[in-house]
């Protein structure tokens, strides 16, 4: 049976098989096995926060790897981590680049990849080449074995700097052989979840280029965990309390009395001069406003007390 000429996933037999086969389960049924239905990004969206926290330790460590290998200073760009499938990853990897593979003592992969431009300049400090014009900008198409084995110490540094900010052991990430193409990687499942880490690396003078870490699940699960500031708020006692107050209340303020107000622009109140007349929008006979800072507190009317100006409070506002 079809509906608009699109035949069905089932046929009718095969529905009815699959009917009988849903209503003769029981709760009781040993048999059934439980699926754990949670997502494959779940353990890395938490990790998130532990990898930009590391990611901005990771990016100083890698400044001081770049002079200390290539003796020319770096910038190094933290971008924020994400989660790819690792089909993307290695459909993004350039013509040029270098790419390592590097596991965890349980066989949880992850991959460097080191960009074309950023291998060129490392490869030509590394065998002399001095800094400024005469330095090639043209990255390789294609790392020869040579460049590869010029490159393995500085992509196994690479790979301790990682695993010491990411787990405190320096030693738990080795790295392997640096690869040529994406295509002599490890296999893994094409829309794996990895969790990427994304650096900039731009050297004085020349154009930069990324250093990506991608890390499987068995990885992000060796991250350590995040310190977190517990602040213990004490509650006062009742002598504490009392001496609050007491300060408190000895504070000295301000208390303002507003005989009125008028508003002006700032013309007319540049062109005001000694002997000019201020016309308030208040009556001699009407309550003034007693305020502390902007807001009014008491009300009252104003009189004359001892040969002072004084306020009889008429009303409490606010209350």
């Amino acid at each position: 049976m079809s509906v608009d000429g699109i035949e069905p996933l089932l046929s009718l037999e095969e529905t009815s098989a699959l009917l009988d086969a849903m209503r003769s389960g029981t709760d009781g049924d040993d048999a059934v096995e439980l699926l754990d239905l949670t997502s494959a990004e779940r353990p890395l969206r938490e990790a998130l926060t532990t990898a930009d926290n590391c990611a901005r330790a990771l990016a100083e460590a890698l400044d001081k790897l770049m002079l200390r290998t290539t003796g020319c200073s770096s910038s190094t760009e933290e971008l924020p981590a994400e989660i790819v499938p690792y089909k993307v990853l290695r459909g993004a990897i350039p013509q040029g680049a270098a790419i390592v593979p590097f596991r965890s003592n349980d066989g949880s992969l992850g991959v460097m990849t080191i960009g074309g431009a950023l291998v060129s300049f490392i490869l030509d400090r590394m065998m002399g080449a001095p800094l400024g014009r005469d330095l090639p900008s043209e990255p390789r198409t294609m790392l020869s074995g040579l460049d590869r084995r010029l490159l393995e110490p500085f992509t196994s540094s690479v790979s301790h700097i990682f695993a010491k900010h990411w787990c405190d052991d320096p030693k738990a990430f080795p790295s392997g052989a640096v690869l040529a193409q994406a295509a002599d990687l490890p296999m893994l499942p094409q829309f794996e979840p990895l969790l990427q880490l994304v650096f900039r690396v731009t050297p004085s003078g020349v154009p930069g280029d990324q250093i990506v870490l991608a890390l499987s699940s068995g990885i992000v699960s060796r991250a350590k965990p995040q310190t977190t500031s517990v602040v213990v708020r004490a509650v006062p006692n009742a002598e504490d309390r009392s001496m609050m107050e007491a300060a408190v209340r000895g504070t000295d303020i301000d208390v303002v009395a507003v005989l009125g107000q008028q508003r002006a622009t700032v013309r007319e109140v540049l062109a005001l001069r000694a002997g000019d007349v201020l016309r308030l929008n208040n009556t001699p006979d009407e309550p003034v406003d007693m305020c502390v800072g902007d807001r009014p507190v008491f009300r009252g009317n104003p009189m004359i007390q001892r040969g002072n100006l004084a306020l009889q409070i008429s009303q409490i506002l606010g209350r």
